[in-house]
């Protein structure tokens, strides 16, 4: 078969060739469609990678802990050594209040993260700590009013911070304040953080696998609940004070290292260290008065009521004393105190309870050792607390573990304290 036909004429004989014909010119592209198919695209990936990863993350929070308060509490109120160290959420009072009533303490201490570090073995009565439930004097109110509608102790030990009697940090301390904000209602602003954990390095891709790995040794740890108690054993143990591991330890640079960020507070006259002006009367009578109305609520109920105002470090109180003047509503407070009726104890100084700054976390947050310290001055003062603090353990804390910010406990880490603000504090091994 042939399949093609050769020709033996000339190009002439063939006739005139045909005139090349011009190509259409193209048509310019539709931006509105492409526009439209991209949109189209990325909104079925989005939805694809949410049905796929949104599981996923839900699942990833749940097993980490950071979602698991009532599994935390429940593990903590039966006597577990658990940890409880959200990366979600760092308003915590909602968790506070669950964990007080499971525990229904005979002792509580009240106040800001200042007294976060008094230990439920320097009690020999059930004890809670509710450090951090109070920023100021509105909310302090409102969460010992919650307290009390759940459960009435015997005695709480109340800290003051001494910026709590200044308008500039709380301009109406009468008003009243809901006691948490509830942030533990996740939702889904959750699903985003370990994401937002990967890319910034804060968690790796080993980590982010922990659920799947689990069969195989590398999941979650029992008994820690949240990401930064399963990074660093950071957070909150069974009586509710806080552990710092990671900085003490090592394993991470302190955030307030030597101080700095403290002592620059202090050289602006910013934040906490905000300076009285010269005409302004300090402390404020307001912020004494509501004060002296909270502890007639407790006292009013039977409850025995012990009141401190929080220590400083060293460098920070000296840096303070160069402008003394400036912070009447410190130096000022205890007699301003006493003269409402309130025998506070005054524990600014460091050194007045043999204490330094090899005992401090951080500018202004003393250690374990520090307010075992400060507890067992609180009973030497008043008789009354000799019922419910155990004099033993903290005579031995003091005596064994002077200069430390922590005392060793291999439930929480083997780890040892290493001298994390390099002022060359010697630190023994356990």
């Amino acid at each position: 078969m042939r399949l093609f036909r050769i020709s033996s004429s000339t190009p002439e004989a063939a006739g005139p060739r045909p005139a090349p014909q011009t190509p259409a010119p193209s048509r310019p592209p539709d931006n509105a469609a492409y526009l439209r198919r991209y949109l189209k695209t990325l909104l079925f990936l989005t939805l694809l990678g949410g049905v796929l990863l949104a599981p996923y993350t839900w699942w990833w929070l749940y097993e980490s802990g950071d979602v698991a308060v009532e599994r935390a509490v429940a593990e903590q109120a039966r006597g577990g050594f658990a940890l409880f160290g959200s990366g979600v959420s760092q308003d915590f009072v909602d968790y506070k209040l669950r964990l007080y009533a499971a525990v229904r303490p005979d002792v509580a201490a009240v106040g800001s993260s200042r007294v976060m570090q008094f230990r439920a073995a320097c009690f020999r009565r059930p004890f809670l700590n509710m450090g951090g439930v109070a920023g100021n004097l509105a909310a302090l109110r409102s969460t010992l009013d919650a307290m009390l509608r759940v459960h009435r102790p015997q005695a709480v030990i109340l800290g003051l911070d001494f910026w709590w009697f200044m308008p500039q940090w709380e301009a109406r301390p009468f008003d009243e304040a809901p006691p948490t904000s509830g942030s533990y209602n996740y939702g889904f602003e959750s699903l985003k953080k370990p994401w937002s954990w990967l890319l910034d390095g804060k968690i790796s891709l080993t980590e982010l696998a922990a659920p799947l790995l689990g069969p195989f040794g590398r999941g979650f740890r029992a008994g820690r609940y949240g990401v930064m108690a399963q990074q660093t054993d950071d957070g909150f143990g069974p009586d509710g004070s806080w552990y710092y591991t990671a900085e003490i330890t090592g394993q991470k640079r302190p955030f307030d290292y030597q101080f700095s960020d403290t002592l620059s507070q202090v050289r602006h006259g910013i934040k906490a260290f905000y300076r009285a002006g010269k005409n302004q009367d300090a402390p404020s009578p307001e912020h004494l008065d509501a004060l002296a109305e909270i502890r007639c609520r407790l006292r009013a109920r039977g409850i025995q009521t012990f009141v401190f105002i929080a220590p400083l470090s060293e460098r920070v109180l000296t840096a303070m004393r160069e402008h003394q003047e400036a912070y009447p509503h410190l130096f000022a407070l205890r007699e301003a105190l006493l003269a409402r009726g309130i025998d506070a104890l005054d524990f600014t100084d460091p050194r007045s309870f043999a204490s330094g700054d090899c005992e401090f976390i951080d500018g202004f947050h003393g250690g374990e050792v520090a307010y075992a310290r400060v507890l067992r001055a609180m009973a030497d003062h008043w008789p009354a607390l000799l019922s419910y603090v155990n004099m033993e353990r903290l005579n031995a804390v003091i005596r064994d573990w002077q200069g430390h910010a922590l005392t060793p406990d291999e439930r929480l880490t083997s780890l040892p304290e290493t001298d994390f603000m390099h002022f060359g504090c010697p630190k023994r091994q356990p």
